[in-house]
């Protein structure tokens, strides 16, 4: 039995699904990933790199190439894994789609914790069926440094269906987003320590990011 701080007892089993674009995978994703395994007791922290998403740029970055680079990232995390649900959906791919999905098909008898970042977590009133999607699952929100307060307006926006469900996550404070790797890949900086070797790798065996302008986001 697992005794949360919002008051919430659950002992159901629990899985961690964590989605992104991931372009590129770094340092910050991984703490994430790991300190959510370890704070919410969950059984895996699964990776689901985002497919054709309806409001998002990819840069002209393949969706198998994001699947690659976070591949290659978890490798040797026995608790870490990855799942191409997204990226085989063909059209625009929404997560109370991949939920659903996820829960017929693997997770039927799991409690489901969604990761992801603040911008994405303050962003949720907007997300298309977001009461479903709150109902489908829990969320665990990421909050960079100084953002808590967008997340707590999104958590007052759904009431008592967002105390229970949005939950706040304990990381190291680290500023790195990649957009700012993407801009530092673009003009030939060093990105070593924030993003792994293996995957600094494949990014430059493969070309990645040297046409993208520095003001993208």
């Amino acid at each position: 039995c697992i005794f949360f701080g919002n008051g919430i007892i659950s002992m159901a089993k629990r899985i961690g699904l964590f989605g992104g674009s991931f372009n590129p995978i770094h340092i910050g994703h991984l703490a994430i990933a790991e300190s959510a395994w370890q704070e919410f007791k969950l059984e895996k922290v699964i990776f689901i790199p985002t497919g054709d998403t309806p409001n998002k740029s990819m840069h002209d970055i393949d969706k198998t190439a994001r699947f690659n680079m976070v591949q290659l990232a978890i490798e040797g995390n026995d608790h870490f894994d990855i799942l191409p649900v997204e990226i085989n959906r063909e059209g625009p791919s929404y997560t109370v789609d991949t939920i659903h999905q996820l829960r017929r098909e693997c997770y039927k008898d799991y409690e489901i914790y969604f990761i992801a970042g603040t911008d994405a977590v303050a962003d949720l009133p907007n997300w298309k069926y977001n009461r479903e999607l709150l109902n489908s699952c829990h969320f665990i929100c990421a909050s960079r440094p100084g953002c808590r307060e967008q997340v707590k307006k999104a958590v007052e926006y759904f009431g008592e269906l967002g105390e229970e469900k949005i939950h706040f996550l304990k990381t190291p404070e680290l500023e790195i987003s990649s957009t700012i790797l993407r801009n530092w890949i673009r003009v030939g900086h060093s990105v070593k320590y924030m993003i792994p070797d293996c995957v600094i790798s494949y990014i430059y065996s493969h070309k990645l990011y040297k046409g993208i302008p520095i003001n993208e986001t």
